[in-house]
């Protein structure tokens, strides 16, 4: 009771003023503004735990769409990130099958390459093999045979060379 009496004094004077000509419609805008914009609390509002409950208590309108905007332009942004993301792998999973790819090719040709490479020996063994032949008798000296081999037969060559030995 004692409060409410000492508050007496400056009620009268408020009364009196909200209810004059030029009071009402200032105490009305004074109203509108409070509700579209809140009460400001400024640095407050970064207090841990404590600040965004003030904020939730005190905010305008303004203010809560204000958070509403960015929470939905967040929810966008990680959307368009997530599909990025995913682009990237489905990128990054075919670059890896086309590695994959040319990996195989390469052993592929190394196998193959060691099947023709074991034929194209035995092709200068049976070569060597038919050069020396029988000894020739006029050879001077019938040990050793001729002096002179025949080279590489140009088919086992051009065959060599293709291999790229």
């Amino acid at each position: 009771m004692i409060p409410a009496l000492m508050a007496m004094p400056y009620v009268g004077p408020f009364l009196a003023f909200a209810t004059s000509r030029f009071g009402f419609p200032l105490i009305v805008a004074g109203g509108i503004v409070l509700v579209y914009e809140g009460v400001p609390i400024g640095p407050l509002r970064y207090i841990p735990y404590a600040g965004p409950a003030l904020a939730s208590l005190v905010d305008g309108r303004v203010d809560r769409e204000y958070a509403h905007g960015q929470l939905a332009e967040r929810l966008v942004w990680q959307e368009q990130q997530r599909k990025a993301l995913a682009q990237l792998a489905a990128k990054a999973e075919a670059k890896q099958k086309e590695i994959d790819a040319a990996a195989q090719a390469y052993v592929d040709q190394q196998n193959t390459d060691a099947v023709r490479i074991a034929d194209l020996e035995q092709a200068i063994r049976d070569q060597k093999d038919e050069d020396l032949g029988p000894p020739d008798p006029k050879s001077p000296d019938q040990k050793t045979g001729p002096v002179c081999r025949a080279g590489i037969p140009a088919r086992v060559s051009t065959q060599l060379d293709a291999v790229g030995r």
